[in-house]
């Protein structure tokens, strides 16, 4: 039975909501979009331009647009990203649990905490994309030199799908 299938008692699911408002998730995921949407712009652009197309700043931003409102009803539309993450902290917290969550996230500290958290997942967002880019080179590395070690042969370039030897030379 998955999380979301069980019935969840209305008192906790009402706490499990304010739990979710005081964490700001619907400003993290807002954010989270907007963060992708930021760095696909580019990619987008660069595609287009390859096919003698534009996508120009203005229109970028009805998209941003656009797309972020759509996001954002979806947060809290039916089957939307609350009801799907209330099953969720059903699943892990007691209703005690969130009850002291939410009497934390009401404290000085606790609404700092909620204050800071989209600011840092955005820029914990960036750390992660340059560790990733750092590590890679350091992954491929160590994965080819166990895979040397297993016997296995590296194709630097592997060939074109187009020389494939299974097709037949014409003359």
């Amino acid at each position: 039975m998955r999380a979301e299938d069980k019935a969840i008692d209305p008192s906790k699911v009402k706490d499990i909501k304010r739990l979710l408002e005081l964490i700001r998730l619907e400003e993290v995921v807002l954010l989270t979009a907007e963060t992708a949407l930021e760095r696909l712009f580019p990619i987008l652009k660069e595609a287009t331009t390859q096919n003698n197309q534009t996508v120009s700043d203005t229109l970028f931003a009805i998209l941003k647009g656009s797309t972020l409102s759509l996001v954002k009803r979806q947060i809290s539309a039916e089957r939307g990203l609350m009801d799907r993450v209330v099953p969720l902290y059903d699943k892990h917290y007691t209703q005690d649990d969130i009850r002291k969550l939410i009497e934390f996230y009401e404290t000085p500290l606790g609404k700092k905490v909620s204050a800071l958290r989209p600011q840092i997942a955005k820029e914990s967002m960036v750390v992660a994309e340059e560790w990733i880019n750092f590590l890679e080179p350091v992954l491929v590395q160590a994965l080819a030199k166990r895979l040397d070690e297993e016997g296995y042969v590296i194709v630097k370039n592997p060939p074109s799908k187009s020389c494939s030897a299974t097709q037949p030379l014409t003359g």
